[in-house]
């Protein structure tokens, strides 16, 4: 059977080679064409091992008239390059000899020069694509490493193989593990010198890296356990380690902070036991879990939860990427609690029994050592003593936020002007959000240094897409169906993106025929249409007996659209007018569930925010026993959501299945900052709104702002990353993490000093 590029029902396996005539000549010329000729040669003599056999691009095409189809090969034969010539060549329609059917030239060709009526005489682009009945990475290998070693002189050439998209995407995000490396190097100095406070005994440098290598085996343990079970790795997954590593340090359990936050937050609880010296280390570590344990354990189930909801989409590649994240969140937040743990209290013994954080030797006060005569660089690199004084551990670092912040909402003046502030930021994000593009362009995924970039860009410059819709009938034909078919085609070609001219339906043909009867309907179809006209082979369905039929289809073909946004609005309106008929008729093209994602993507990623901020609401209102609380928290993650979907569009960054996944992942990172401050409000035993806000900074300044800090160093990393996925995902992240920053040391403290309880019930029980 002869092959059809027209009627394929699966995405079509094609290499494709794109020609630029350099200084915008005709690509034509005798030259260029020559030039393309041998070119094409070259591919045509790649040959590889398969089966044990040698095999060229002759037993791996698919063929039409025993010859293999590489579409726009026929403009490079002499007497086609006649024609042109000659002025027999119509544009964008022509008959071209050997093809029972007009072929529409603009698939081929790019920039065309049309002299009136419509006769093409020049063009500055063709496009050549070869046909494979089957993929072989062999060939395709062979395919991309003999183009690439070809140098045209008179063109210049781009091109892409079957696996490239899927090879790029792969390069694109492993090749970029030295981010990863990096990131974990830059955590590590930004923790050592955030904890560098105090003095050779009571810093706690050693303390806080155990936090980081605790998130590096969080990575590894949910990787290899997950993997056990045989969930399949996604490239998608790649930003996983940057989600516990990048931001360790931002609320201890999440996705985007899951190891140092928690860490910083117990470090700053742990500080705070100071102010009672009568404590043992097994008192203060349980002093510790008590002040921290509730905010950990919030923010912890809240991104859980959000990456479980995560596994409910529709998307692959999104569930696979939920399922590790959420087993790395959960392992990271169990290592807190636990091994960490047992890290601060080696610390406390060390600390207590005033031993060297280097050394673990005994050692003296620094002036004690002085006074025995040793230097001042000596003492101040060998001395040191259990710290006496509340904070007497912390450093500049963690201490500067507090300073900074604590009398900024002494007057009601102020926290109503940043409350104001804060409604001018929620208009500008509605605005944005309104607007927000969505989809994902295939070109976004490679990196744009990759071959396959380049011709990407060059396909969507010089080429718009037809689709060639086929509107399928299931079942037998019945009396009528041919009126009601042709109304169908007549009703899609009223459309404004249909050509309006053409159409092709097998059925509209045999009525036409002087044998057609309705009486001897199937014989005639069977034994003297469908052999006469063989094109139709693929759009009849019959049983085996030849009987009756099983499926049929018609084609209408859709004009050039270079937009995706518009080729899924197309597919919406072809599936209203099929719905319209009283055919049992369906429309398809294998490009619809690609444009799926244009339809389903903003009410899933809406369902699954909602819902994930539904069990927010639910944790909250389990763990912080205020009611007002309960609804600031709510209305806080809100706005922070609605920011970022608002600055995704200032941004250029579009919804899509990518962004999708980081955008249900920051409704649970959304609520980390705000539950610190707000659990912090709760245990404060001051008696006036003022002082509690006061206390609230001054317990939970350091660690948000610390732990976005240390955030933001990591994902900003990825800045540099040529994968869309990694980018993407650093955007969306410095909006989770800039939002969520501001919301929680301003928006929040403002209302709460004007609104905010003043019943102390942490503090009492």
């Amino acid at each position: 059977m002869a092959f059809d590029t027209f009627a394929q029902s699966d995405m079509l396996i094609v290499a494709t080679l794109l020609f630029k005539a350099h200084d915008n000549k005709d690509v034509f010329q005798e030259e260029s064409v020559s030039e393309i000729r041998s070119i094409i040669q070259k591919i045509k003599d790649i040959t590889i091992q398969k089966d044990s056999q040698n095999q060229s691009l002759e037993n791996l095409c698919a063929r039409r008239n025993s010859t293999c189809v590489i579409n726009g090969e026929f403009f490079l034969s002499p007497s086609i390059q006649k024609r042109l010539k000659d002025g027999l060549i119509t544009y964008p329609f022509s008959t071209i000899p050997g093809r029972a059917e007009r072929v529409d030239l603009s698939s081929f060709i790019g920039q065309p020069t049309i002299k009136p009526p419509n006769i093409l005489t020049a063009a500055k682009v063709l496009r050549l694509t070869f046909f494979l009945k089957e993929e072989s990475s062999e060939w395709d290998d062979s395919f991309l490493s003999t183009a690439a070693a070809i140098q045209p002189q008179n063109t210049t050439m781009s091109y892409g193989a079957p696996s490239s998209l899927s090879e790029e995407l792969y390069k694109g995000t492993i090749g970029d593990v030295k981010l990863f490396v990096m990131t974990f190097v830059v955590s590590i100095i930004f923790v050592s010198l955030v904890s560098s406070g105090g003095d050779m005994v009571s810093t706690r440098t050693v303390l806080a890296n155990c936090g980081v290598m605790i998130a590096g085996l969080s990575i590894v343990t949910s990787l290899g356990f997950v993997a056990l079970f045989g969930v399949k790795f996604v490239s998608l997954a790649g930003v996983m380690p940057f989600l516990l590593i990048g931001n360790v340090t931002f609320d201890g359990s999440s996705a985007a902070g899951i190891g140092v936050d928690d860490m910083f937050l117990l470090m700053v609880s742990w500080s705070e036991t100071l102010e009672d010296m009568g404590l043992s280390v097994p008192e203060r570590l349980g002093a510790t879990f008590a002040h921290a344990g509730i905010s950990m354990t919030i923010t912890s189930i809240t991104d859980f939860a959000s990456f479980v909801i995560g596994t409910k989409s529709k998307f692959g590649c999104i569930v696979n990427f939920a399922i590790f994240t959420a087993v790395a969140v959960m392992v990271c937040y169990l290592l807190q609690i636990t091994v960490f743990g047992g890290c601060l209290t080696l610390h406390g013994m060390r600390v207590y029994s005033q031993r060297h954080f280097l050394t673990y030797r005994r050692t003296k006060p620094r002036k004690e050592l002085e006074e025995e005569g040793m230097s001042r660089c000596g003492a101040l690199l060998c001395g040191g003593e259990t710290p006496s004084t509340y904070r007497g551990d912390e450093s500049m670092c963690e201490k500067l936020p507090r300073l900074l912040l604590h009398k900024l909402f002494a007057h009601y003046f102020v926290s109503i002007a940043i409350v104001i502030c804060f409604m001018a930021y929620l208009a500008v994000s509605i605005y944005g959000a309104i607007h927000l593009p969505q989809g994902l362009i295939i070109s976004d995924l490679v990196p744009p240094s990759s071959y396959y970039h380049a011709f990407l860009a060059d396909q969507h410059k010089y080429f718009s897409s037809s689709l060639a819709i086929s509107f399928v009938v299931s079942g037998d034909y019945k009396d009528g169906y041919e009126t009601l078919m042709e109304n169908l085609l007549k009703k899609a070609q009223e459309d404004k993106m249909i050509q309006f001219d053409y159409k092709r339906c097998w059925l509209s043909d045999y009525v036409l025929q002087p044998y057609f009867s309705k009486e001897s309907f199937m014989s005639n179809l069977a034994t003297r249409f469908l052999p006469a006209n063989s094109r139709y082979y693929t759009d009849v369905v019959l049983d085996f007996t030849n009987s009756s039929i099983t499926a049929s289809r018609c084609y209408v073909l859709s004009k050039p659209m270079k937009n995706q946004y518009e080729m899924a609005d197309l597919m919406v309106r072809m599936r209203k007018i099929a719905d319209s008929s009283k055919l049992p008729v369906f429309p398809f093209h294998p490009s619809f569930p690609v444009f799926e994602q244009f339809l389903e993507i903003l009410p899933a990623t809406l369902e699954l925010m909602g819902i994930a901020l539904a069990v927010i609401t639910v944790a909250c209102a389990i763990f912080l026993p205020h009611p007002l609380m309960v609804v600031l928290v709510t209305i806080t993650v809100a706005m922070i959501l609605v920011g970022i979907f608002g600055f995704m569009y200032y941004w250029d960054t579009a919804l899509s299945s990518i962004t999708m996944i980081h955008l249900v992942m920051s409704v649970g990172f959304s609520v980390d900052f705000s539950t610190h401050v707000c659990s912090a409000y709760l245990q404060s035993p001051s008696n006036t709104r003022g002082e509690r806000v006061r206390y609230a900074i001054s317990h939970a300044a350091s660690p948000i702002f610390n732990g976005g800090s240390s955030s933001l160093l990591g994902v900003c990393l990825l800045s540099f990353s040529d994968s869309y996925i990694f980018v993407s995902f650093f955007r969306i992240m410095v909006l989770v993490i800039g939002f969520g920053m501001l919301h929680a040391v301003l928006f929040l403290p403002a209302v709460l000093s004007l609104i905010g309880p003043e019943d102390k019930i942490w503090h009492n029980f």
